[in-house]
């Protein structure tokens, strides 16, 4: 990190400004939409601000009277919007008192806040100025904002010295931003004195954090958009803002048994170290590591196996405990072979894996998420449980052709009377033809998604969320023209009622989110998303949502990653295929603060993805 200390006396262009005149400019009448709904996000803390400029008022937006001076405007314009038919519009000259800008007071005690806004920068001022984005204040001193340089076009974060006056630091965050253009700028700031939290995300991409910024302060009491400055020449449209504040670390615990979601994270990778041997286990750290707490009751991890030496599948079980009489994963030599796993986690606060292969394999764990500890009692908490069987068709008979088996859930093997939904691992094996099972509610009609897609003679395993019946049941239907076994391994369930708490699960569907066959298949090495949060009757806001994702008709090997969009791309997996192949996985993800979810197609060549929701958590 290059930082550049700039001292001296401040230039005639940056000269602060006192005595100022209140008030925007007369502004020409524009056309809006009154009445627009409001942006919003999932960032936590209290709403001041979520305007549109829809009202054709800065004022009646939230923020305070604007302040401007000499040809200096601000006021809303038609002419640029992001959304909807206006924006906010500052307008600053070279004139000797010309100025516009506006602010939000936040609550007193604010040391958390979140701003996120869209910017169209159609105009730069002289070289050496810059054109703000947000400023955060405390009292009458600017702290740090973010700007775009007039010299480069580099968008940069500028950090006041704490101790000594005019001095400042400088961190280049992005080259030459494009003028005329709109951008989305989200940033996060927690007010701590010398360990003060700085994150800043750029169109959707985290370009900044640090955790040990110097600001001097313990408070944000106001953002400002435009500049305090006189002859700080530029046009700015500014539209769909969002600003947040709270205490930092004030926020409610959250239940027994909610969930709570993290970026996706690799704990275990054994290629790195040696593979696990024959008829072995090995255990990694889960609790303590990696942003989640010292005691979490259960984990979500992706589990993916290659480069099996020979047949043989994975148990995956708390730390401590007993090996289950269970799969959560079955292979074959050679085979890269992923499934989501739920499972407990022992007082170690580390989860063991057993190879049950004649031959050694490499496994790799990716981390998404853990339920918090304690005994759930709240509607939506999950209790996860040891795994145990709760289907076997191989002692009795095989599912027919395009038929349906349904096996008892509540009240079964721990399992209470009246639950909301059921995770378990499902495994088709000799199935005498290619085809695809789907698990739903007994009673209710069989929707249009599938859980677990197979060909003639494959084992496959998935994990699966789903809701339960009236008469305490699910129901597997066989979509194919031969037999198949099918087993299944609980995991654990969801508490009945109206879920209403944070990281409480709410099941939904399933229901088809996307199918790219109906379109067009993802590119080589691209990423598509998909609206989960506030579509197809998911809260806005959302934490997280649980999906069945499938491949099909891949043309080169690869895997997929899914991850909250607007976050980059991190070093995980959910999903892996070959050439041709047609790969299930359930995946837990967070979602993004546009309620959006990416699918990364990490691959040479394209891939069909289609999403089947399960549910989702509550923000």
């Amino acid at each position: 990190m290059n930082t550049l200390l700039r001292a001296g006396v401040m230039a005639a262009l940056n000269v602060l400004v006192l005595g100022l005149v209140v008030g925007a400019s007369p502004a020409s009448a524009v056309t809006c939409q009154p009445g627009t709904p409001a942006p919003t996000n999932q960032y936590p803390g209290k709403t001041v601000v979520a305007a549109n400029f829809e009202s054709g008022s800065i004022t009646a937006e939230g923020f305070g009277t604007p302040v401007t001076g000499g040809t200096g405007t601000a006021g809303v314009s038609s002419a640029q919007q992001h959304s909807g038919l206006c924006s906010a519009y500052l307008h600053v000259t070279t004139d000797a008192t010309s100025l516009a800008n506006f602010s939000a007071p936040l609550p007193s005690g604010s040391d958390e806040v979140y701003t996120d806004g869209w910017f169209n920068i159609t105009r730069a001022g002289l070289a050496g100025n810059d054109v703000p984005y947000f400023r955060f204040f405390n009292g009458s001193t600017r702290m740090l904002d973010v700007f775009r340089s007039n010299d480069n076009g580099d968008l940069v974060l500028r950090v006041t010295s704490p101790t000594q006056a005019g001095v400042f630091s400088y961190q280049t965050l992005s080259p030459n931003v494009q003028l005329g253009t709109w951008h989305h700028l989200v940033m996060h700031v927690v007010a701590n004195g010398g360990s003060s939290t700085v994150q800043v995300w750029f169109d959707d991409l985290p370009l900044y954090s640090s955790k040990t910024v110097a600001t001097g302060f313990s408070a944000v009491t106001r953002i400002q958009l435009g500049a305090e400055h006189l002859q700080q020449s530029g046009d700015s449209y500014i539209d769909d803002v969002v600003i947040k504040a709270g205490t930092a670390g004030a926020t409610t615990p959250q239940l027994p048994g909610t969930y709570t979601p993290v970026p996706p994270t690799r704990a275990l990778d054994t290629r790195n170290s040696s593979p696990v041997g024959a008829n072995s286990a090995v255990s990694f750290q889960v609790a303590g590591v990696n942003g989640i707490p010292a005691s979490v009751s259960a984990v979500v991890f992706n589990l993916t196996v290659t480069q099996p030496r020979s047949v043989g599948f994975i148990t995956a079980y708390a730390s401590g405990a007993a090996r289950p009489n269970a799969s959560n994963l079955n292979f074959s030599a050679g085979q890269t072979v992923p499934n989501l796993v739920t499972v407990p986690v022992g007082a170690d606060g580390k989860v063991a894996l057993f190879n049950s292969s004649s031959g050694s394999s490499q496994l790799i764990a990716d981390v998404t998420g853990y339920y918090v500890t304690g005994t759930p009692a709240t509607a939506g908490s999950f209790k996860s449980l040891s795994p145990a069987r709760l289907l076997d068709t191989r002692n009795s008979s095989a599912v027919g052709a395009n038929s349906a088996v349904s096996f008892q859930v509540a009240g079964a093997n721990g399992i209470p009377a009246s639950v909301a939904a059921v995770v378990f691992n499902l495994t088709v094996t000799q199935a005498k033809s290619l085809g695809f099972v789907t698990a739903y509610a007994s009673g209710a009609a069989r929707p249009n998604a599938s859980n677990l897609n197979f060909s003639a003679g494959q084992t496959v395993p998935n994990l699966v969320t789903v809701p339960v019946g009236s008469d305490g049941k699910v129901t597997l239907f066989n979509s194919s023209s031969g037999t198949s076994q099918l087993i299944a391994d609980v995991a654990g369930y969801y508490l009945p009622g109206t879920p209403t708490a944070t990281g409480a699960f709410k099941a939904a569907g399933p229901t088809r989110i996307l199918d790219t066959r109906n379109t067009a298949p993802v590119a080589a090495n691209t990423a598509v998303s998909v609206q989960v949060a506030g579509a197809n009757g998911v809260t806005t806001g959302a934490l997280a949502a649980v999906f069945n994702l499938t491949v099909t008709s891949p043309t080169s090997f690869g895997f997929i990653t899914a991850y909250p969009n607007g976050s980059g791309l991190p070093n995980a997996s959910n999903l892996n295929f070959s050439a041709g192949q047609t790969v299930p996985n359930l995946v837990s993800v967070a979602l993004g603060p546009d309620g959006k979810v990416s699918l990364f197609n990490r691959s040479s060549g394209s891939a069909q993805l289609i999403a089947d929701l399960a549910g989702y958590f509550l923000p």
